[in-house]
Order: C-alpha cells, then sequence, then structure tokens
C-alpha cells in the first residue's frame, strides 16, 4: 500500500488544527470571549443537538427528501465560509490600512463564498469537495474551540468518542449517513483517491466502503475527524496562560500536543482501516488528543493538576 494517501490525510489533519488555531483569536476579536466557555453542560448540550441533527437527517434520507437536506447542508456551508473569511478580510483590511466601514470585508466573503458554492456544484468532484471541506472544518474548528473551555472540550471529546464508536460498530447509523452524503458530493468527507484519474461518478456505484476482496479506489475521512480533536488544541491555545517556554509559548506547546497526540492516534486507526471495514476514528484521534495535551501540559507547566482542566 503506498504511504500518500496517508500522508495526505495526516496533512489535512494538521492543516485544520493549526489554522484553526490562527484563526480563532480574530474570531475571539470579533465576538469577545464566551461568558462560560467551561460550563460542563455545554458539551452535552453540542452533543444533543449533533444527535438531533444527526436523526433529522437521517429522517430526510428515508424519505428521499434530497433535496431539501442538500439545501440545508448548502446553506450552512455557506454561511460557515463567511464566518471563515470576514475576520480574516477584516485583518487584511486593518493591515492594509485601508477603512471601508466593514463593505470590503463583507462583499469579498460574500464573492469567496458565491464563487466556492458555485464550484461545488457546478463542478461536484474530490478537488473541490476537500476544498471546500477544508475551509468548513477549520471554521467550525475554530469556533467550537473558541466556544468551549478545556474541561468541556475534554468532556465533549470523550463523549464524541463514545457516540462514534456506537454509531459506526452498533446502530451503524454513520455509515447510512456517510454513503448518502458522498453520494451528493457534499463535503463533510475528504477524499483521497489513490490515483489522479479518479472520479466521484464512481462512488455512485461503489460506495465508500471496500467490498469483499475488492480493490479500494480512495480512502475516506470525515471531517468530523479533523474538528473534534482539534477542539481541544483550538481550546488550549487559547484559554492555557501563555507563558514563556521554548521556542514557543507554553499554551502553544500543549496545543501542538494534542494535535501530535492525535495523530498518533491516526496512526494506530490506520492498522484497522487497512483491513477494509469501516472503523470509528474518534475513539482514536479524541484519546490521542487528550493524552498528548495531558502529557505535553506536565512537561511545560512542569505539574498535571486542576489548572490542566482550566479550573
Amino acid at each position: 500500500m503506498r504511504p500518500r494517501p496517508f500522508a495526505v490525510m495526516a496533512t489535512i489533519y494538521i492543516s485544520v488544527q493549526v489554522a484553526a488555531i490562527l484563526l480563532a483569536p480574530l474570531f475571539l476579536q470579533g465576538v469577545g470571549e464566551p461568558p462560560n466557555p467551561n460550563d460542563p453542560l455545554n458539551p452535552i448540550i453540542y452533543m444533543l443537538l449533533i444527535i438531533a441533527m444527526t436523526g433529522f437527517i437521517l429522517l430526510l434520507f428515508k424519505y428521499k427528501w434530497k433535496g431539501m437536506l442538500q439545501g440545508i447542508f448548502y446553506a450552512s456551508i455557506f454561511i460557515t465560509i463567511l464566518y471563515v473569511f470576514i475576520p480574516l478580510l477584516l485583518e487584511i483590511e486593518g493591515a492594509l490600512g485601508l477603512n471601508s466601514g466593514g463593505w470590503f470585508p463583507l462583499l469579498g466573503a460574500l464573492g469567496l463564498a458565491a464563487g466556492l458554492m458555485y464550484a461545488l456544484m457546478k463542478y461536484r468532484e474530490w478537488y473541490v469537495i476537500n476544498l471546500i471541506g477544508l475551509i468548513v472544518a477549520i471554521g467550525i474548528t475554530a469556533i467550537l474551540g473558541m466556544s468551549l473551555g478545556i474541561l468541556s472540550s475534554i468532556i465533549l471529546l470523550i463523549i464524541m468518542a463514545a457516540y462514534d464508536a456506537i454509531a459506526v460498530y452498533k446502530t451503524k447509523h454513520m455509515i447510512t449517513l456517510a454513503e448518502g452524503v458522498a453520494q451528493m458530493r457534499l463535503p463533510i468527507l475528504f477524499v483521497v483517491p489513490k490515483s489522479r484519474d479518479f472520479t466521484m461518478d464512481r462512488l455512485d456505484e461503489t460506495g465508500i466502503t471496500q467490498s469483499e476482496g475488492g480493490e479500494r479506489e480512495a480512502f475516506f475521512m470525515g471531517v468530523g475527524d479533523t474538528v473534534i480533536p482539534g477542539i481541544l488544541a483550538v481550546s488550549a491555545s487559547l484559554y492555557l496562560p501563555n507563558t514563556a517556554s521554548f521556542l514557543l509559548t507554553a499554551n502553544l506547546w500543549a496545543a501542538i500536543g494534542a494535535i501530535i497526540g492525535g495523530l498518533m492516534g491516526y496512526l494506530l486507526l490506520l492498522r484497522f482501516v487497512l483491513r477494509g471495514k469501516p472503523q470509528a476514528g474518534l475513539p482514536f484521534l479524541n484519546s490521542g488528543a487528550i493524552l498528548g495535551y495531558l502529557l505535553a501540559y506536565a512537561m511545560v507547566y512542569q505539574n498535571l493538576n486542576l489548572h490542566a482542566f482550566g479550573l
């Protein structure tokens, strides 16, 4: 097996989280720090919303209301792209010493979002899906990481890991969801083909699961597999003390620890992925992210107490 697809997926994983760490402070400047980001009820509320949304999507699949589902996804993606580009363009405007009264960032973000959505609906190939999925993943990771403190992030990662395992191995509804989304060409999965001539049309016949004895043409990684563990990395970068450390500040080293830990979980996950059956990624990725964060925290702050959980 060539290592290139796995190296690409690892690069996507790192890119989403590093970009989200860089973007999150811009979000904070715009909206301010949430009133109580470390409230342990926050991840429970998020989890209930995720379950409700998943159930709603599966219901739309069941009754074949794909047009409505596609419209909901397109609207959500468009809004997320706006959230990503508006603060970036505001920063660019300030760096250039311009003052458009907010019109340049707004119109620029609207133009970029409209162009990307047009490309998604017009071409619907894996490279367009991956580009938009990357932007969406960065935005969601930054927003959720900004919204949740350390303790809340860890609780959410634990809950999501358990939910992902149940949804893939027990109820299998996550597989059903992934199959439907892939055929609709929505940027909810990263698609990493084994060859350059791969086209999404092949998935209409084969789906995303590997048949017994069949040859896999592409590998898939859920956008959520980059977003959920990345929440802890972003939260650590924002809410830990930025005391001086070797080359970087301590909070950034803790965030890097979460990223590296998630990558170690990813490498372990690959051993199971190569067997051909769908695998729940979050139990591996989230466990690695939490352990990597705690280890890095202990190294840079020289302790491991309640402060590691933002308490």
